[in-house]
């Protein structure tokens, strides 16, 4: 990492950003956390991490990685970040990690110096500053915020081994949700203690936001490449993306 950028300090803003890192390598047919895998000559997880550095309003950064990966997690955020983020261990789960990020945060969102919280996959690599930025003006704006693509190859079925017609099913009423998503810290926060203690576990933040706030959570339009890495295909075409469009790669 260049001296000059390693030392570059990041503006202040009010706007925490967290990287989960939870998930295993075993469907991409590794044997470590597929976060920790190289793109493009440095880990995957870095990517993500940087892109959020940039975004004007975010203040802090906080890594949430395995316990057993905490060794990887300190050689990326010292060797691979232009901004080395906070680094805490997650849980079981998704919902226990993204509980465990906001409990970190939660004396800065009880002062008011966090007031917004962008969530994100660190298997979504390629997520652009633009997109970012986006998410986060628009949680602003109406408390909540995620990004999605138009779901247009969905259809209904019906019977089994048959499509469902008419019924007033509109495929561009859905959309494929992407992260970063991001929530009012102080809502979020109290919604994942209210699902912590009804043992609630949804799929992402929106369904928790969903089913413990009051909040209309608002979509701005994701990107195509803005695509989770699951599978080993996923990791080569996310090497085509940063070769085709010249992205940095240190």
């Amino acid at each position: 990492m260049n001296s000059s950028r390693r030392h570059r300090s990041r503006r202040r803003g009010r706007a925490a950003a967290v990287v989960l890192a939870g998930g295993s390598g075993s469907r991409v047919g590794a044997g470590i956390n597929k976060a920790f895998l190289p793109l493009a000559g440095r880990s995957i997880a870095s990517w993500a991490l940087n892109t959020l550095a940039t975004v004007e309003g975010v203040g802090i950064l906080v890594f949430v990685v395995r316990p057993d990966d905490l060794e990887h997690a300190r050689f990326v955020a010292g060797r691979e970040t232009d901004e080395p983020p906070e680094i805490i261990t997650g849980g079981d789960t998704r919902q226990e990690s993204e509980l465990l990020a906001l409990r970190h945060l939660a004396d800065r969102i009880d002062t008011g110096a966090v007031d917004t919280v962008l969530i994100h996959d660190a298997a979504r690599p390629l997520i652009s500053h633009g997109l970012a930025a986006a998410v986060l003006h628009a949680a602003r704006e109406s408390g909540g915020a995620v990004p999605g693509m138009p779901a247009v190859d969905i259809a209904p079925v019906g019977r089994p081994g048959r499509l469902a017609a008419g019924d007033g099913f509109r495929p561009d009423s859905l959309v494929r949700v992407q992260t970063p998503q991001g929530f009012h810290a102080a809502t979020i926060l109290d919604a994942y203690e209210a699902a912590a203690r009804d043992g609630f576990v949804g799929t992402d933040t929106a369904s928790c936001a969903e089913a413990y706030t009051h909040t209309r959570v608002t979509w701005v339009r994701g990107e195509e490449t803005n695509f989770k890495i699951t599978y080993g295909q996923d990791l080569l075409l996310a090497q085509d993306v940063v070769t085709a469009l010249g992205l940095r790669t240190g």
